[in-house]
């Protein structure tokens, strides 16, 4: 992108907030994890707790294990969302967490690549995370490979969204302006 997607607008917010003030909506609590106190992120809610990295060199796999051993403290279940998924909405989280049931997650697949960073974990998921980073490991796509993942296929999430707008993300300039475009702020 050349920016942090956190600090693009979104509206009449970034799209950090936008995310942030969604699940406020829908679940409690809501924490960003972010590197350090000097990575300047754009502002937050006030509902939603800021926590650091307890590595910030680690990864994303250490980051999610510092967010989920925060949150599992008050809950029994994460939904694991980056912040470039701007048509993630209250529906979607519902019907994942629907789907979790017994399974240690769940992670949507399209075009047949995992998508963890929209999923839900259950607490049962943090002592794997937690050996996989003491091992070295930092990919989050790592987190599909726990046992007791249940990977929701393409065609059960397009079953759900036929369109897979809940797990469309923003990763270039070009995915940013044709998401704007199609919420209409452009």
């Amino acid at each position: 992108m050349g920016t942090s997607k956190a600090g693009l607008a979104w509206g009449d917010r970034t799209l950090l907030l936008h995310t942030v003030e969604m699940l406020l909506d829908f679940t409690y609590p809501v924490a960003v994890v972010s590197r350090d106190q000097d990575f300047e992120l754009p502002p937050l809610h006030t509902e939603c707790d800021l926590i650091f990295d307890q590595d910030p060199g680690g990864g994303p796999l250490q980051a999610i294990e510092t967010g989920m051993a925060y949150v599992f403290s008050r809950c029994d279940a994460v939904l694991v969302a980056s912040c470039d998924l701007p048509f993630l909405d209250g529906k979607a989280v519902e019907w994942l967490a629907d789907q979790l049931g017994d399974h240690t997650g769940v992670i949507p697949v399209v075009d047949g690549k995992p998508q963890p960073l929209c999923g839900i974990y259950s607490e049962r998921a943090l002592p794997k995370i937690r050996e996989l980073v003491q091992g070295g490991e930092r990919r989050a796509l790592a987190l599909a490979e726990l046992p007791g993942i249940q990977l929701l296929s393409e065609e059960k999430c397009r079953a759900f969204d036929p369109e897979l707008r809940f797990l469309r993300d923003i990763d270039t300039p070009e995915d940013y302006e044709n998401a704007r475009r199609d919420a209409g702020q452009a």
